[in-house]
Order: C-alpha cells, then sequence, then structure tokens
C-alpha cells in the first residue's frame, strides 16, 4: 500500500510543479505586457504634453479652456468617468440600430443625429 501512496504523492509533486513552472510563466508574460502598456502611456503622456504646448503657444488655448474641452468630451458617452468611448453608442431614432456616439448620422440608414448622436 505505500508503494502506491508513494506514487501517488510523486504524481502529484510532479503535476504541481508542473503548474508553478507554468504560474512562472504567465506571470513573466503579464509582466512583460504591464511594461509594454507602461512605455506606450509614456509616450502619449509625452505626446500629449506636447501637444498641448504647441497649441497653447500658437492659440493662447489655456489649461482651463484645455479642462472644460475634456469633461465635454467625457461625457459624450452619458457618464462622467474620466474615459473616452466612442464605441459606446445610442440607438438610432430612425432605424434603432446602435450608432457610435461620434457620428452625425446613421451609419445604417443615414438618419442625421445631430452633432455627435
Amino acid at each position: 500500500m505505500s508503494w502506491f501512496w508513494n506514487a501517488f504523492q510523486q504524481t502529484e509533486i510532479s503535476e504541481n510543479r508542473k503548474r508553478g513552472s507554468e504560474a512562472q510563466i504567465d506571470a513573466k508574460v503579464a509582466l512583460r505586457s504591464i511594461n509594454e502598456l507602461e512605455e506606450k502611456v509614456d509616450r502619449l503622456s509625452l505626446l500629449c504634453h506636447a501637444l498641448f504646448e504647441e497649441l497653447e503657444r500658437t492659440t493662447g488655448f489655456s489649461e482651463a479652456q484645455l479642462k472644460e474641452k475634456m469633461t465635454q468630451i467625457d461625457l459624450r458617452d452619458g457618464r462622467s468617468d474620466g474615459k473616452y468611448d466612442p464605441v459606446l453608442g445610442s440607438d438610432c431614432p430612425d432605424c434603432g440600430r446602435k450608432v457610435k456616439k461620434t457620428r452625425s448620422n446613421c451609419f445604417w440608414c443615414g438618419a442625421s443625429l445631430g452633432a455627435f448622436g
């Protein structure tokens, strides 16, 4: 009986080692993805700062005006959540299909949706 128990235990240990190795690989992949996303965010942040500084320099557009515009855009999806979601849409009043909020007319039937849906 003890031989069978030892064989069972060894199988369990081997399986757990395998699972542990797979978890380490998954963690490394996730960490790599996080690092890539952080790099993208850093580049986008730099781009936004450069664009705003140039906009401010050339047009006098103020930071307060920028914040107001950001609030307007944030509210286009009906939620003040600090996110821009152009895909989140509304129903077309004519055909009832979902249409992106950023469209001024229905993709499906062409009906006018007013300014940004």
